[in-house]
């Protein structure tokens, strides 16, 4: 039987089971190994940093929640992704933050005080699919290439995808709108791009 999705919605529903096969130990070890990676190799990049986007993670995405601790530890406003029409807004998240759901049934923080993508130093992006060319594959919604469409190789922020090893392939087809990433990080490796 032949699907009748194009290979990237193929690639993408193989590619989401796969993260989502991970048991819960997996996950938190996962995490982990994550917060590790990072620190040795990504470190230096939070020198000077003041704020940084990262996730809620949902539907078996890896969990960026130890990288949170870490980054209040160190003094870095943490900040999540809202989504505001076709693009994301970004809103300061913290130990009190209050909690609504968006339209996908996601927690977002509640509050009218939001920071746009070229405010921030670093966005932590959960990725669906990664190759070794800093190839991405993401949720097929477009929100992170709407939002940084217009962002500069140069310039902030630093793009950087997370994912789990299993999520990597051999190589992506990249479309005209796939914002690049500067880097890929997983629990075993870092991609510079």
């Amino acid at each position: 039987m032949t699907s009748h999705l194009d290979p990237r919605q193929t690639l993408r529903r193989q590619l989401r089971q796969s993260r989502r096969n991970l048991s819960a130990d997996e996950q938190l070890i996962a995490a982990t190994e994550l917060l590790s990676c990072f620190k040795q190799q990504l470190s230096h990049a939070i020198e000077n940093t003041q704020r940084i986007a990262l996730y809620l993670s949902n539907d078996g995405e890896i969990s960026p929640h130890l990288l949170c601790e870490y980054f209040w530890q160190n003094d870095i406003e943490t900040y999540l992704p809202v989504v505001q029409d076709k693009q994301l807004t970004f809103a300061r998240y913290t130990a009190e933050t209050v909690w609504q759901e968006n339209i996908f049934g996601i927690k977002e923080p509640l509050t009218a005080d939001y920071l746009s993508g070229d405010e921030l130093d670093i966005v932590l992006l959960p990725l669906v699919g990664f190759d070794s060319k800093g190839g991405r594959l993401g949720m097929g919604g477009g929100f992170y290439d709407r939002t940084f469409a217009d962002k500069r190789a140069d310039k902030s922020p630093r793009l950087i995808g997370m994912a789990h090893d299993c999520q990597e392939v051999k190589s992506l087809p990249v479309e005209g709108w796939d914002v690049p990433l500067q880097a890929v990080i997983t629990p075993t490796q870092l991609i510079l791009v």
